[in-house]
């Protein structure tokens, strides 16, 4: 495998994770058009946005990741905040037993919390 396969594989797999993550953050199937993307959009916008969640510190990272969210999906452009968060969404440990940094390592992660 050339390097610039492994390059294109690992940046095509982490953004399908984010597109992932985007769907479930907005709360919207995979399926979906634009115009359900923005309504989910804005009703999820009332609900996180920091003017209506004044006690609530984490808002603002809530707000902006669902902007993230919204971006790459309804006007296809990505969002590095949402690239950042989606080893957050996807459960994956920073270290530990396997090497997360190749997509073997995913691999035997993967097989050992979802089929032993």
């Amino acid at each position: 495998m050339k390097s610039d396969d492994y390059e294109f594989a690992e940046r095509t797999t982490h953004e399908l994770r984010a597109r992932h993550a985007a769907f479930r953050i907005l709360g919207v199937p995979e399926d979906a058009d634009k115009k359900m993307l923005k309504k989910a959009y804005h009703s999820q916008s009332l609900k996180y946005h920091p003017d209506h969640n004044a006690g609530d510190s984490d808002t603002q990272r809530k707000f902006v990741l669902l902007k993230c969210a919204y971006e790459p999906l309804a006007e296809d452009k990505p969002c590095d905040e949402l690239l950042e968060e989606v080893n957050v969404f996807w459960d994956v440990p920073d270290g530990g037993r396997y090497a997360l940094d190749n997509l073997w390592g995913y691999f035997l992660w993967w097989r050992e919390k979802f089929l032993e």
